[in-house]
């Protein structure tokens, strides 16, 4: 049985980890909801940060945050913080002592909580509600802690940690937050994006200071709080205390997901959606004297710091002075997410959603360490080589090829590297072929060679959903607006175009013997077609939502599971209604079908796994992945013993049905 080998290496793994060192452990194990056996994958990365001596790398990601020793990239612990939100961790901070970890969720139910890093104990919830956190600052002998997040409003809050005291908050009222949102490093000031104007506010005396033009994604305050840099291709730079703005900063040509400065202010690091990092000079370097900064120099002659940069640059605000780009980091194919600077200055950590973490040098621009495994949402999941590879695909166009043979377990990570996110993505029985579909591109990945063949198709609409014919001939793909179409695999074009549709296309399923295809829609209607003839059928039920997931039986009938929960059976031959499951509850996410075909199994958008016996229609057993992430797909092992789910947060959950007396019955 896949389930005994599976517990056997884990077994064995543990007790070779036991034997060889006390400080390594497998990580696979850490934190397992009952039941699981295993975990993949470690969650999409949202925030990173270095610890104060620079001896460890925190990873916030929708599981917790994972600490790494930042020199080899161990894993070292994983603080599972449970779930309050969308995102279970948003944003983290150190203390300045390193051993004090404060952590804040996404709405809903947003919260900041502080982790003793060493025990990986929760030690309190500072406050709860508190909506979507941005940005976490500790005061530097550590007795403060300020947030800044987003509760309808922005909101500021300041708490003494020992005593739990909040000391200051502050509320600025402001109608939608347009991105970006950000407090200098000395919690002195905010800046708040709404669209097409930036907001900048004084929390201490509560009122806003300065209402700026502007357009883009981003924001960042220095550490003197005297300069906020902000845009989106283009960034530019403004006087907090004036609000003038004073440099222009070209050098992307995709908008900008992340910027933050170096602690002494003179650099500030920017990421954007293309995976590019550049590293500025925040005024010319030739006009540094020595390694005096403007901000000192207006310490000593008292112009004003606009002043200065006016004298430099002009009156011509959109000139674009010489020496302001020093580097170019290029390394991550898609957006970043995360960037921090080491206490020192001298490191950079940078996080991607391509599923890598990267330490870079800031000086050589060198890259002396990359941490895999932060895959993004699970599109597929795939078993071969009778049940010894596991294969899994994210939205990152990460392939992670997990082996379990006698060897042990081991895995690969193949990084496909798609032009932008993979909406959907499928396997082929063998694994050696991918289909994904990026924004509005079909494309074919082959495994072999590792290089994409051109794109099928390039639409406007973009691609929700993909499948491949039991022969995997054809590939049947579903797009926004209700476009529907047929591709042929080995030649690599368009077979056929169905119309039917009139909003987005959600699910698209083959009957086992290859007769039927069948596509859900948002518009509320399942089309049914005969491959022989390419007669439709549209079935009698009209869902007001829509809906979400279709699927075949091994008898060849059709499931469809609706946005409202509801899951019916159709008879594919006479179109008639057989019936429906019962206790079925729940916007549906994720659905299949175990090989005997005796049960189904559907997930949910808040991490909940059902299972329904196949002849009674009726809910058999049901469990939790412990996480706010909704599950996305399952497989199951050969014999049906294991159960694999994916989840939008980036992780893959083994689990045993055997001992949930699902096997054999």
């Amino acid at each position: 049985m896949i389930k005994k080998f599976l517990i056997l290496l884990c077994i064995l793994f543990q007790f070779i980890v036991f034997h060889s060192s006390s400080q390594v452990q497998d990580y696979t194990q850490w934190h397992l909801p009952d039941r699981a056996i295993m975990r993949i994958g470690k969650g999409g990365i949202n925030d990173m940060m270095l610890s104060p001596d620079g001896t460890q790398l925190a990873v916030g990601t929708d599981i917790g945050v994972w600490i790494y020793d930042a020199h080899t990239g161990t894993e070292i612990s994983l603080l599972k913080v449970n779930p309050r939100g969308v995102r279970t961790v948003n944003c983290i901070a150190f203390s300045p002592d390193g051993n004090t970890l404060a952590i804040g969720n996404w709405v809903l139910g947003g919260a900041v909580e502080l982790w003793d890093v060493n025990k990986g104990e929760l030690i309190t919830v500072m406050k709860e509600r508190i909506g979507r956190v941005k940005s976490l600052v500790f005061s530097p002998d550590g007795r403060l802690l300020t947030c800044l997040s987003w509760n309808r409003n922005v909101e500021y809050h300041m708490w003494e940690i020992e005593s739990g005291r909040e000391v200051l908050s502050f509320t600025g009222d402001q109608v939608g937050l347009f991105n970006g949102l950000a407090l200098s490093p000395d919690s002195n000031y905010i800046a708040s994006a709404a669209r097409g104007e930036l907001f900048l506010w004084d929390p201490f005396n509560k009122e806003k200071l300065h209402t700026i033009p502007y357009e883009g994604w981003s924001l960042a305050i220095s550490p003197d709080s005297k300069i906020l840099v902000g845009g989106s291709t283009t960034l530019k730079s403004w006087d907090t205390k004036s609000g003038e703005e004073l440099l222009t900063y070209e050098g992307h040509t995709r908008n900008v997901e992340s910027i933050v400065f170096a602690p002494d202010g003179n650099t500030f690091a920017s990421g954007d959606t293309g995976g590019k990092i550049n590293l500025w000079n925040l005024v010319p370097a030739q006009h540094i004297e020595g390694d005096k900064h403007p901000q000192d120099i207006e310490k000593d002659q008292q112009p004003s710091l606009a002043k200065i940069l006016r004298s430099i640059t002009g009156n011509n605000k959109t000139k674009k002075p010489d020496k302001l780009l020093k580097r170019t980091l290029m390394g991550h194919t898609l957006p970043i997410k995360a960037l921090h600077f080491s206490t020192d200055g001298e490191k950079l950590v940078s996080g991607s959603d391509d599923g890598t973490a990267k330490i870079w040098e800031v000086n050589t621009g060198n890259e002396p360490l990359t941490i895999l495994g932060h895959t993004g949402s699970i599109k597929d999941i795939q078993f071969i080589n009778n049940g010894t590879t596991l294969l899994s695909g994210g939205s990152d166009g990460v392939i992670t090829q997990t082996n379990l043979d006698e060897a042990g377990i081991s895995q690969e990570i193949i990084q496909t590297k798609p032009p932008w996110y993979a909406f959907d993505m499928i396997f082929s029985k063998d694994g050696k072929t991918v289909a994904s579909g990026c924004w509005g591109d079909v494309r074919l990945w082959n495994t072999e060679t590792q290089k994409f063949y051109p794109p099928l198709g390039k639409y406007d609409e973009f691609v929700l959903t993909l499948a491949f014919s039991p022969d995997e001939k054809l590939l049947g793909s579903g797009h926004w607006r209700g476009r529907v179409f047929l591709w042929d695999v080995p030649n690599r074009k368009l077979y056929k175009t169905l119309d039917g549709h009139t909003e987005d296309v959600r699910s698209v399923a083959f009957s086992p013997n290859g007769k039927w295809f069948a596509s859900g829609s948002k518009d509320g209607t399942v089309n049914l077609w005969n491959l022989d003839d390419f007669t439709k059928t549209t079935l009698p039920i009209q869902a007001e939502n829509g809906f979400e997931e279709v699927v075949f039986t091994p008898e060849n009938n059709l499931i469809t599971a609706l946005w409202n929960g509801e899951i019916k059976v159709w008879n594919t031959e006479t179109k008639e209604h057989i019936g429906d499951f019962f206790d079925a509850r729940g916007t549906p996410s994720g659905l299949d079908i175990s090989p005997d075909g005796k049960n189904i199994i559907t997930g949910s958008h808040s991490g909940l796994i059902r299972i329904y016996d196949m002849e009674s229609r009726s809910l058999s057993h049901q469990f939790s992945t412990g996480d706010s992430a909704g599950t996305t797909k399952f497989a199951f092992s050969p014999d049906g013993s294991i159960l694999v789910s994916g989840s939008n947060n980036g992780t893959l959950l083994l689990w045993d049905l055997e001992d949930m007396g699902l096997v054999g019955r």
